[in-house]
């Protein structure tokens, strides 16, 4: 596994190189995920050796990472924003791994342990050893519990919505429309701009979208796009954060004592 290709904290180029939201303590980062994944698997494997499935192997996690360190996606947050990824990649990802394979456990009696019910248990035992209700997954959600951040997300989802609507956020916009103009591109909003486009289902940019996306972050840049909807941005999340904040503390909380249930599990 190649965690150098794991996203970074923060962006670290382009218009909004270290850039971190005010909510983004309350959420899920990349690295606690494939952490509490891989105690999930770990302690999977464990109960399913002890039925005899010592081959019990689903794909490793973080083999397939995404292009942001959490819910934010902060490089991408406004647009895209970095002049560089936009010459050479448009509007596609960067390093796109593609989607994880879809996994299941096999047919038969690996699947009736894991799930906890088929023909091959009798009487809720597989070969006389009783088999957990739910099997070794409902044996491992009791173990280990799930991460879950409701309030979290829809801080994070309605403060973009929010700021949208501020109005120096709108002239901004309007400031980088006016730019896109110049440069022979009719568009009113950053989030319409690969509408403009229709190589995004291509597997590589053609010319056409790299010149576009040039433009779309030099226009940002110029109109100061990303650092004032940033800056908006982040004192709508203050607010929201202040109004929540016993509720927002409590759900991290307990969202850490799964990722300690989770580092002991992986050996922690």
């Amino acid at each position: 596994m190649d965690e150098q290709a794991w996203p970074a904290r923060t962006p670290v180029s382009g218009l909004a190189k270290g850039m971190v939201l005010p909510i983004e303590g309350y959420l899920l980062s990349y690295p606690e995920l494939v952490a509490w994944q891989r105690a999930q698997q770990n302690l999977w494997k464990s109960c399913m050796r002890r039925y005899g499935f010592n081959s019990f192997s689903p794909p490793e996690p973080g083999m397939y990472p995404p292009v942001g360190y959490d819910d934010a996606n902060m490089a991408r947050r406004y647009g895209i924003s970095d002049a560089k990824e936009a010459a050479r990649y448009g509007y596609h990802l960067p390093n796109d791994r593609g989607e994880p394979p879809v996994w299941e456990p096999a047919a038969g009696a690996e699947g009736a342990v894991f799930s906890g019910s088929g023909a091959q248990l009798a009487g809720g035992s597989y070969k006389g050893e009783k088999v957990p209700e739910g099997g070794c997954q409902g044996e491992t959600k009791k173990k280990l519990g799930r991460i879950s951040y409701p309030l979290a997300s829809k801080v994070e989802f309605a403060s973009l919505e929010e700021s949208r609507k501020v109005a120096e956020v709108r002239a901004a916009v309007d400031k980088w429309s006016a730019c896109m103009k110049s440069s022979g591109y009719r568009v009113t909003h950053p989030y319409k701009t690969p509408d403009l486009i229709s190589t995004l289902g291509s597997e590589n940019p053609s010319a056409e979208e790299t010149a576009l996306a040039v433009a779309d972050v030099e226009c940002k840049k110029t109109s100061r796009l990303v650092s004032i909807w940033f800056e908006a941005e982040k004192k709508i999340q203050n607010r929201r954060i202040e109004e929540n904040q016993l509720a927002l503390d409590e759900e991290r909380k307990k969202n850490d004592e799964v990722l300690k249930v989770a580092a002991r599990a992986n050996g922690g």
